[in-house]
């Protein structure tokens, strides 16, 4: 941390004394274009480390050929016995890493949880990456695949209309992208979108009209955290090199710009957002949220104070265990939602409202329910 950074929001005590450790160890260098060679682990090593952990799921390997001819690969995640429920959800996993690094077995581990939970697949992309692949590269692809996804869940077992997107970070971000991008270029609608700490704006960094770095919190933690405003500098940089900034970069490319306009969020399906309190994304994910809510979105939002950036790597307590269960929470109320009516029968069972525990007329008896109610 350096000695000029301002005022912020401090690490709860967990996280804080993991980062000193790190920086201690000098386990966080900085990501640049001399150490990023190093940080992309070879697909072959993510695959074998994911199955090592998950020795219980089956992979099949799939090819999408994009429009240039070139192929993407993508995985299948099946439960054990390849056996798919009817009705089963589809997730659709793209994995972080800033849209710089990482692969289709990065991330993997959680949306493959959940799928076992509701006993459905994930199905990974291996989207392209900057710089060799600048925007609006990785958005395209990922398009391309949940189009993918929607033609081929049935053959899996799995229904095309109950795809949940799922995205931490830099696929956070290209998951927001295509959420706009599915609703204005007449792609699949995915049920809902399931966003961690998602990297949207690729303004945040940059000088306001005052010259201040935008928003606060990339002036709080510039560098320090498992995502400090430095990374996310150069990360934007090889993104939309030449154009990170300017007026011409669109919503597909960075989802943030659509906070700007009054409506352009809106006829999304729900979506979940979470954050951390002492990270740099969190004013750009709380701006989002309101924009959603602005423009008549479904939106549920956590923040979690004192968490750095992809907090349930740094704490395995408090912040880790409420992580999980928000999500499944969410999850469970997507996929699984209860009848409305067992809540008005529990409220009015209470007492708590008077004027609703008495039968309306023609209605049926006081606390009880039937299909008109």
């Amino acid at each position: 941390m350096t000695p000029t950074t301002p005022p912020r929001p401090p690490y709860e005590p967990a996280t804080a004394l993991v980062l000193q450790r790190l920086e201690a160890a000098g386990g966080l260098p900085p990501l640049n274009s001399a150490t990023l060679p190093a940080r992309r682990l070879p697909v072959a090593q993510r695959r074998a480390a994911f199955l090592t952990a998950h020795p219980e799921v089956r992979l099949r390997e799939e090819t999408l050929t994009r429009e240039d001819g070139t192929a993407m690969p993508l995985t299948v995640v099946l439960p054990p016995d390849d056996e798919v429920q009817p009705g089963a959800p589809l997730l659709l996993s793209i994995h972080g890493g800033g849209r710089v690094m990482g692969c289709r077995f990065d991330d993997l581990a959680a949306p493959a949880n959940w799928a076992r939970c509701f006993g459905g697949i994930v199905v990974a992309p291996e989207y392209r990456l900057a710089p060799e692949h600048p925007a609006p590269a990785a958005g395209e692809d990922c398009l391309a695949a949940l189009t993918w996804a929607a033609a081929h869940a049935a053959d899996y077992g799995a229904d095309p209309e109950r795809i949940v997107v799922v995205g931490p970070s830099g696929g956070g971000g290209l998951a927001a992208c295509l959420a706009l991008a599915a609703r204005d270029r007449g792609g699949p609608r995915a049920l809902g979108y399931l966003l961690d700490y998602p990297m949207l704006d690729d303004r945040t960094g940059l000088p306001g009209p005052d010259g201040t770095v935008q928003p606060p919190s990339a002036r709080q933690f510039p560098d320090d955290g498992l995502w400090p405003a430095q990374w996310n500098d150069w990360a934007w940089e090889q993104i939309l090199p030449g154009r990170r900034g300017g007026s011409e970069v669109s919503e597909y490319e960075a989802a943030g710009r659509a906070v700007d306009q009054l409506g352009a969020l809106a006829g999304l399906p729900p979506v979940f957002l979470s954050v951390a309190g002492a990270e740099t994304f969190r004013d750009e994910v709380v701006a989002f949220a309101a924009a959603l809510w602005r423009d008549g979105g479904d939106c549920e939002l956590h923040v979690w104070p004192g968490a750095t950036h992809a907090m349930e790597y740094v704490s395995a307590t408090w912040l880790r265990d409420g992580l999980e269960a928000a999500r499944l929470s969410w999850l469970t109320r997507l996929l699984e939602p209860e009848d409305p009516r067992l809540n008005l029968s529990r409220v009015m069972g209470e007492g708590t409202f008077p004027t609703i525990t008495v039968a309306a007329p023609g209605g049926g008896a006081g606390g009880e329910l039937n299909d008109e109610q």
